[in-house]
């Protein structure tokens, strides 16, 4: 019987083809310059809520911080302060203020700025933050909180509306407030409330 000649094993290991994949790497390097152009990265400078760090209670002649917040809510906007009586300071009557009810306006909650339609009045908050910096030219602090249900974007919308002083101290409508410039001090802009900290609805 004849016998079956084996074949020699062949240990020689070959090259990987790389090619294919060094032109998929040249391929995706422009799209991923491209795609990072057009990635535009914005931070907005927030403090988070301190929890049991509240500040010490001032002495009996020092003036306490106005500790002002804004509340915003599925229905508008609610301006509220512990150390003042933001009524007060505007000019309106606690019983007078639109969209409150007696319990409220006998608590001294501040004003309400309810929506415009489906969108949120942001000309009446800034003009209303104006009047009150124009009170309290030293505080500089606003609380930012609200509900659950807000759309972040919301929120950034409130802070962009906030943070600046515009040329003018109170606009009439919407469009003359998109329309606005801003307001320089010298080559610095001035500012309205630029720190904001996020606070818990209560």
């Amino acid at each position: 019987m004849a016998r079956r000649n084996k074949k020699p094993f062949d240990d020689k290991i070959e090259d990987l083809n790389l090619v294919p994949i060094m032109n998929l790497v040249v391929c995706l390097i422009p799209m991923v310059l491209l795609g990072t152009a057009l990635v535009k990265i914005g931070v907005i400078n927030v403090n988070a809520p301190k929890f049991g760090m509240g500040q010490a209670a001032p002495d009996d002649d020092e003036q306490k911080p106005l500790n002002l917040t804004v509340a915003v809510g599925e229905d508008g906007f609610r301006i509220t302060a512990t150390g003042a009586d933001i009524n007060t300071v505007l000019g309106i009557a606690p019983e007078a203020v639109p969209g409150d009810d007696p319990a409220a306006a006998a608590t001294g909650a501040g004003p309400k700025i309810a929506k415009s339609g489906e969108n949120y009045d942001y000309v009446a908050l800034y003009n209303m933050l104006v009047q009150i910096k124009e009170k309290f030219p030293e505080e500089t602090i606003v609380n930012l909180t609200a509900d659950s249900r807000i759309p972040f974007k919301i929120m950034i919308q409130t802070m962009d509306s906030i943070r600046i002083r515009l040329s003018e101290n109170s606009y009439p409508d919407l469009a003359a407030f998109r329309t606005a410039t801003v307001d320089y001090d010298g080559n610095n802009v001035k500012l309205l409330w630029p720190d904001v900290v996020f606070a818990v609805a209560q």
